[in-house]
């Protein structure tokens, strides 16, 4: 497109995460007619069919004009009024540069300048007074404030928020001078007032949600290099949450998921701006720790919008707040910036097909809000004109989105990561295309069109579903989960396998709950609409205690070979059964994948029963005194943990985390109940195919060196270790309970999964 050449100034400048991080600008676009291109187009019209002075009309109220239209429904006519105009923005900026749609930079143009009239002369611009703001700059830090309220005001950051991010998407994507002159001086606003307020009294304000104000004064700061804008991005640091994260301290529980995650997007903006290690460290670790503890199958997470233990994964109707994934997805390219890893790229796949990709009717373009987990339930969506909600918001941008991720020029390497039908230009010049039906097909040809300016090598992600990638591509896959076939030259071209299987994904709480997946593909079980009520409303929360669930059979097929009772029916739709012998009732399901499950009742989990693992939690079930589930974090923490030269791991045969010695140093130390009236043992639970040596010690005592002798098959192997009773000393004769170290050590590669107290 050609516009691209008149922005190159703008990303010169740094206002991109990419550019920041050196990485230069890719144009991609969708192959017309494929998947993600036709839902691109239905999310445009979508958008096209607002009216921008309908978006505009809590503005002109707020700034004391007439409006030219009426509000929207939802929150668009509520105290959080405004936010819908800043998605809306951002969602016309996005599909203009994506599609070059000439109708969206023309209400784009007309929104921008709508607003730069009602402006104020100190700044000020939003769907809401400036009665809370004025508030709180000028109380000396007495204002009432709690997590969703400020200065007695529904989330007012969090609203004008919206307004910052897309007029910075104007900036952009569509060269707006004008939404740059706007937003600076909104944000010049911002600094006049907060300058009057101490740190003390900033972090009191930043216990309100306040949507992403700490990535947009870093923006600010890439495009202007005022220094004034680095020094307030970093006064916007959330300490209560952004600190235990530099510590790599997981604090997450209880609270509201998505304030959270604009904050370490901010905080991984600043990294990029400032190199400060801490701010990398933080914005990593809330990733893996999201990403790897708290997600459901379809890479949503969070329940009721908060997040709750680690690992819980409840099937509620309430689970998977849309935007939550939007924001993660977006976390996800700051980070795979700076690392590069394949099992980033293996999330955002899996957030985008199964989540982002599925949040869309494709007949009426609405949007989820929720989308449960709950077996037997069915999707929810918003209406067009009432239903102004966060996931709304973001629903907008999101089919806009879909060209972000497929390719990334990093470090003179051009990453493909997705294998999405698509046509790529390098800011240098290279013009790549991928050609593929997948996942209809299980191929991709990726073809070198035109030659660019400098060289370049070619990397391709080996996904992490595809076990087969390197021996049917004739590749080799390097630490970072990527394939190199070599420089690009033009008129190239490279064919790749890519082999779909059937696989299970079990649920993180080990509740026996699992999904069936097929590549990175969740397939659930359309059940039908047997008793659906109306499905696309003006509130989504009717239905979140209300309405019936269909029942779901348990399966008692092998969970472990899924190929023995799954057949694919119809590889043209990707329809697959199961056999009437998987469940006790005799009933075969209709599988397919989850995007594609819309207007019907659904389950994207399965229970099933194991005898042996049942039979063996209740033979523990009565004897344990005390239980720790090694490499999960917060049972790890609960027993005082310390470590050194040891990492987590998982082993999907078994369903465990577990703690992997790195070398002959590595130790585990546990703070353990013992019952000091009976006889003590020491249950460790290894991986029945590990070798090695573990040695066992009770404070400084040694128990028991233990040989692996890796004969134990793909099952765990509990080993039982005494402990002599006269070490069980309380320290006063009453007490019943014990707490002591138990020291592990164990040779190289050698693995724990669990450690276990039981009495006799």
């Amino acid at each position: 497109m050609k516009k691209l050449l008149t922005i190159f100034a703008i990303f010169m400048a740094g206002v991109t995460t990419m550019k920041a991080r050196d990485n230069a600008l890719t144009e991609t676009r969708l192959t017309d007619g494929s998947l993600f291109s036709k839902s691109q187009k239905l999310g445009l019209q979508y958008v096209l069919d607002y009216n921008p002075d309908r978006m505009l009309a809590p503005a002109y109220t707020a700034l004391g004009k007439t409006p030219k239209a009426a509000n929207y429904g939802g929150w668009e006519s509520r105290q959080i009024q405004g936010h819908m105009l800043g998605h809306y923005i951002s969602a016309l900026a996005g599909f203009y540069y994506q599609t070059g749609s000439q109708e969206a930079k023309k209400d784009l143009e007309y929104t921008l300048t709508c607003i730069k009239n009602l402006q104020r002369d100190d700044g000020y611009f939003a769907g809401i007074p400036s009665a809370p703001f004025d508030t709180v700059f000028s109380s000396g830090g007495s204002f009432n404030v709690d997590r969703f309220s400020l200065a007695d005001w529904w989330v007012p950051w969090y609203s004008v928020h919206k307004i910052y991010a897309g007029l910075l998407d104007a900036y952009t994507f569509a060269a707006s001078k004008d939404a740059l002159e706007i937003v600076t001086k909104m944000a010049d606003w911002a600094i006049a007032g907060t300058s009057k307020m101490s740190d003390s009294e900033i972090q009191k304000m930043l216990t309100c949600e306040h949507g992403g104000m700490c990535k947009v004064f870093a923006d600010l700061y890439g495009i202007t290099k005022n220094e004034k804008y680095l020094k307030e991005a970093e006064r916007w640091i959330h300490k209560e949450v952004i600190t235990p994260a530099m510590k790599a301290q997981d604090k997450l529980q209880g609270y509201h998921a998505n304030t959270q995650i604009p904050k370490f997007i901010g905080i991984a903006r600043l990294y990029e701006l400032t190199g400060k290690s801490e701010y990398r460290t933080a914005a990593e670790f809330f990733f893996d720790t999201v990403t790897k503890r708290r997600s459901y199958a379809i890479g949503g997470n969070s329940k009721g919008e908060h997040f709750g233990r680690e690992y819980d994964e409840s099937l509620e109707r309430d689970t998977c707040e849309t935007c939550n994934t939007y924001n993660m997805l977006e976390l996800a390219e700051h980070i795979f910036a700076w690392n590069k890893k394949a099992d980033i790229a293996d999330f955002y796949e899996n957030a985008l097909y199964n989540h982002i990709l599925a949040s869309q009717d494709p007949e009426t373009g609405a949007k989820t809000y929720f989308v449960a987990m709950q077996s037997g339930f069915h999707k929810i969506y918003c209406s067009h004109d009432n239903a102004m909600w966060c996931c709304t918001g973001t629903g907008l941008e999101n089919p806009e989105r879909y060209n972000r991720f497929i390719a990334s020029d990093l470090d003179g390497s051009l990453y493909i990561n997705l294998f999405i039908p698509s046509e790529i230009t390098t800011e240098d010049g290279w013009k790549i295309k991928i050609e593929t039906n997948f996942p209809y097909e299980e191929k991709a040809n990726i073809k070198v069109l035109q030659k660019g300016k400098s060289g370049k090598k070619l990397k391709v992600r080996a996904p992490v579903w595809c076990k087969d990638f390197c021996e049917k591509n004739g590749l080799e896959k390097g630490d970072d989960g990527y394939t190199d076939p070599g420089q690009l030259t033009e008129g190239k071209e490279i064919e790749i396998q890519l082999p779909m299987e059937l696989s299970i994904r079990r649920a993180l709480d080990r509740s026996g709950n699992f999904s069936i997946k097929y590549g990175p593909l969740v397939l659930a079980a359309d059940l039908g609409k047997k008793d659906m009520p109306r499905d696309i409303v003006d509130d989504h929360l009717i239905y979140m205690q209300s309405g019936k669930n269909l029942p779901v059979e348990v399966i008692t097929a092998d969970s472990k070979k899924p190929e023995s009772w799954v057949s694919l029916t119809d590889p043209k739709t990707l329809s697959f059964t199961t056999s009437k012998n998987a469940n006790g009732k005799g009933i075969s399901y209709t599988l397919r994948p989850f995007f594609d499950i819309h207007h019907v009742r659904y389950a994207t989990y399965f229970s099933s029963t194991n005898e042996s693992e049942n039979k063996r939690s209740s033979a523990f079930e009565k004897i344990t005194v005390d239980f720790i589930e090694s490499g999960r974090q917060q049972s790890e923490v609960e027993h005082r943990f310390k470590t050194e030269k040891t990492s987590i791991g998982y082993i999907d045969s078994v369903d465990r985390n577990c703690r992997l010695f790195d070398s002959e140093e590595s130790f585990i130390q546990y703070k353990v109940k013992f019952d000091a009236a009976k006889q003590n043992k020491i249950i460790l639970t290894v991986y029945g195919k590990d070798k090695g040596s573990l040695t066992v010690s009770y404070g400084s005592e040694i128990l028991e060196t233990l040989a692996l002798k890796g004969d134990g098959g793909d099952e765990l192997v509990d080993i039982s270790v005494e402990v002599p009773k006269k070490l069980v000393k309380a320290k006063q004769k009453s007490a019943k309970i014990v707490r002591e170290d138990i020291i592990l050590k164990g040779s190289k590669g050698s693995r724990i999964l669990e450690v276990r107290v039981v009495n006799k």
